[in-house]
């Protein structure tokens, strides 16, 4: 069985989708009013909150969703220089991968990751 998508409820759909577009570099497929598809395989649904979203606690928290990298450090001075609120620098992970940790404009915590170099996963270096 695959994944099929992934939801991140936010409070504002246009900053969202601006964000994960520009920031992220996911490619916008489709969307309502309501809605901003990215990508395939899985989908990435943003969604816009209500009121019972809201309630639940759905938007600005962490989300756990990790989008792959190249560059964990290069990646944090541009994001730095945009203004986007991160939680600290690049974190090495004991396995060898770095985490870099950012909100959206929701306050939705992501995290970038750059994989171990010589990883068999996809999106790391040979």
């Amino acid at each position: 069985m695959d994944l099929a998508s992934v939801r991140i409820f936010v409070a504002d759909l246009p900053a969202a989708a601006k964000f994960y577009a520009e920031v992220v570099g996911l490619e916008q497929v489709g969307g309502t009013p309501e809605v901003a598809l990215f990508g395939t395989n899985p989908q990435i649904v943003i969604e816009a909150a209500d009121a019972e979203a809201v309630a639940e606690g759905l938007v600005g928290r962490f989300t756990g969703l990790s989008f792959a990298t190249e560059d964990a450090a290069a990646l944090h001075a541009a994001l730095k220089g945009t203004g986007v609120p991160m939680h600290g620098a690049p974190e090495r992970q004991p396995w060898g991968g770095i985490f870099l940790h950012a909100d959206d404009p929701s306050g939705n915590t992501i995290t970038f990751l750059q994989w171990p170099k010589g990883s068999a996963v996809k999106g790391s270096d040979p």
